[in-house]
């Protein structure tokens, strides 16, 4: 059987702040339709609309890097949200790529060749790789990547160019590192798109180590499989504005994903002698729960199988790009995957973009 790279240690961190939802809905309907929205016949409705939508999202609690009430008591600027970025993104990609270090067999952070970092919810310079790089004692000619601005399947392009970089150099040792605030990009509103964001996101950082160490243990990354539906490129997008970074949901994201995911999945599997029916565990990106009831109706997943999405929207929200890390890392502790069983991760994206990733334990 040919050996493959393997994830040899995964870690997860969230923020300080964290909010039911329960809570975000209070907040925000007393944002935008005042705190005695209920008692005046104008607003009830819509109140209640609101509360529908945010019931419908399945999601029961998140995380914030900034304490919400607080941090929009005004209007912010997208050069206000950049900052609070640079203040938070720094320390909790620090504690999950310090804490993956930590947790691996593997020799010190010395010896890491490559670092690749995942985030599209802001921006600076010198970014979160080199400043890492530099905190966690990296060497000084590691290889940096950064992965900007591609939404949730970022993660899984990462894991991509790993198995390039590991397939091409045997000595590699690559770490992985995902960072999303969406929480900063919340714009209090009545724009359907805008409240669907409000949500949904959560903030999250999410960490991998991988390597070819024959002698390590953890799950293979066999292969990765990307396709994306042009037509529909309109339907997801990841607008920067004046007054934050916008996210516009097609309500058809579920149709072209639905017509989309068996070939892609088809795609990944065949090349490997493999069925969708040989794969026991689907850790399928929560994108909402439209998303996760196409997917599985598609490929046909058992509730079992999709259960791991559901719990991670219910807990954590949609957390972008670290949202798969989180769940392999929770599946890996879970201790419910055993040796040679596969697994399938998946992520969506604009473009439309379909990101597929073939695990074996």
């Amino acid at each position: 059987m040919a050996t493959f790279p393997r994830i040899v240690s995964l870690a997860s961190a969230y923020p300080p702040y964290s909010f039911s939802q329960a809570e975000m809905l209070d907040q925000l309907r007393a944002h935008v339709l005042g705190s005695d929205w209920a008692a005046r016949p104008e607003t009830a409705e819509r109140g209640r609309q609101i509360a529908r939508l945010f019931t419908a999202s399945r999601v029961a609690r998140r995380h914030s890097a900034v304490d919400l009430p607080a941090f929009y008591r005004r209007a912010r600027t997208t050069s206000e949200r950049m900052a609070e970025y640079q203040r938070a993104a720094l320390p909790l990609g620090h504690t999950a790529l310090a804490t993956c270090l930590a947790a691996s067999a593997c020799p010190p952070a010395r010896t890491i060749s490559d670092l690749y970092v995942v985030s599209c919810t802001g921006y600076s310079a010198p970014g979160l790789d080199i400043l890492l790089a530099r905190d966690l004692g990296l060497p000084r000619d590691v290889r940096r990547v950064v992965i900007g601005h591609m939404g949730c399947h970022g993660a899984l392009v990462g894991l991509r160019q790993a198995l390039a970089t590991l397939r091409a150099d045997q000595q590699a040792v690559v770490a992985l590192l995902a960072v999303e605030l969406t929480t900063l990009h919340f714009m209090p509103a009545l724009d359907p798109e805008v409240l669907t964001s409000f949500a949904l996101f959560g903030d999250a950082a999410a960490a991998a180590l991988l390597t070819t160490d024959p002698t390590a243990s953890g799950p293979e990354l066999v292969d990765t499989y990307c396709a994306a539906d042009f037509d529909a490129a309109g339907q997801m997008s990841w607008t920067i504005t004046d007054t934050g970074f916008v996210m516009s949901l097609s309500p058809r994201i579920p149709i072209t994903l639905r017509r989309n995911i068996l070939p892609a999945v088809e795609r990944l599997l065949t090349p490997h002698g493999l069925t969708a029916h040989d794969v026991t565990h689907w850790l399928v990106h929560p994108g909402g729960p439209s998303i996760l009831t196409a997917i599985q109706g598609k490929l046909e997943l058992t509730d079992a199988q999709i259960a791991p999405s559901w719990q991670t929207l219910r807990e954590h929200g949609n957390c972008s790009s670290a949202t798969v890390l989180l769940m392999l890392d929770a599946l890996v502790r879970s201790g419910q995957a055993h040796p040679g069983e596969w697994a399938v991760m998946m992520a969506f994206g604009p473009g439309l973009t379909l990101e597929t990733c073939l695990l074996r334990f």
